[in-house]
């Protein structure tokens, strides 16, 4: 398939999920950990945080021929979860990019009755949580959005004396034109 072709499913199927009503945050969860007085980790890695994660308490059961055809190993994990319409849940996306609440993903490991799988998927801690809580509030990014990082300039001391020397001489030449008559 065609990124292209990836696109436009995942288009689709978050024109569907948004649509449904039993979409909305939460729908059909039960159980679900209190989140709340973790700080949000900013600019979660992909492949740094979430995917180890997915490597040591996931993939074991999650692997090519893994349950709900969901396989999480490294290399295979973003693809299946990102913008995918759930197997055990039509209603929702594994991951709903910018709505954990809404996504299969997180509900399944931190309600112990997530509205489909049926149960809470073993393994994770809170930290784990609430770092895919973050991850997917912050947009599911492969590789986080950061700030740039600043154009390196060299300073040494005759090059910001030259550069003082250039702003004094046009700061003067604008003093002279601004006395003319």
């Amino acid at each position: 398939m065609s990124n292209f072709q990836r696109l436009f499913v995942a288009a689709a199927a978050a024109c569907l999920v948004v649509l449904s009503a039993p979409s909305r945050a939460g729908v059909g969860a039960s159980g679900c950990d209190d989140l709340s007085g973790i700080a949000e980790t900013p600019m979660v890695d992909f492949q740094s945080q979430i995917q180890p994660i997915f490597d040591s308490t996931c993939a074991g059961c999650h692997g090519a021929n893994g349950p709900a055809g969901l396989d999480l190993r490294a290399g295979e994990s973003y693809d299946n979860l990102v913008g995918v319409i759930s197997n055990t849940n039509q209603n929702r996306l594994r991951v709903e990019p910018g709505n954990p609440d809404s996504s299969a993903l997180f509900l399944a490991v931190s309600c112990d009755s997530p509205g489909g799988p049926g149960f809470r998927m073993p393994g994770t801690d809170l930290q784990q949580r609430a770092l895919i809580r973050d991850w997917i509030a912050q947009g599911a990014l492969a590789e986080p959005a950061g700030t740039p990082e600043p154009i390196a300039v060299p300073v040494n001391g005759r090059w910001a004396l030259t550069l003082l020397t250039i702003m004094l001489l046009l700061t003067g030449l604008n003093l002279v034109r601004a006395a003319r008559p």
